[in-house]
């Protein structure tokens, strides 16, 4: 029953954003998942691109994942702001973009959440996702999306 409520959480924020789409790159793999901690397989990379390209045709949303092995004495909300801004996330007049860092050997997670975005997923429910859904997976070492 938990296992999509953090999918389902963004699913439902995302849906009610609208407008402009911005077409400043084409949605891959390689530019929405970079997962250097190498702890996805493919098939559950797969899954999540899967998801993240529906949100981003249907709706315009633009959700990254990010996997690091550790962020080397660098805090998890300035790693974050500062790869969020890097990857240009979102919609230009929405700001409406998304990224989830995972740091594993600090273990250190974050949602970063573009300003448009703030009044639906605002930083009690991203935290909360993170203590009572993702947290609680990691440390069983499941970490694709059909886990959570």
């Amino acid at each position: 029953m938990r296992r999509f409520a953090f999918v389902l959480t963004c699913l439902l924020g995302l849906w009610s954003c609208n407008g402009g789409k911005k077409d400043k790159f084409e949605v891959t793999k390689s530019n929405r998942i970079f997962d250097n901690a190498d702890l996805l397989t493919s098939s559950q990379e797969d899954s999540i691109f899967y998801l993240i390209e529906n949100l981003d045709k249907e709706i315009g949303s633009q959700i990254a994942i990010i996997t690091i092995d550790t962020l080397n004495g660098v805090g998890i909300n300035e790693y974050s702001i500062n790869q969020i801004e890097k990857l240009d996330l979102g919609r230009d007049k929405q700001k409406d973009g998304l990224l989830i860092t995972v740091a594993h050997k600090d273990h250190s997670m974050r949602i970063e959440v573009g300003y448009g975005l703030e009044r639906i997923i605002k930083d009690e429910i991203s935290g909360r996702i993170n203590r009572n859904v993702m947290a609680p997976k990691f440390r069983e070492g499941k970490f694709g999306p059909r886990h959570l």
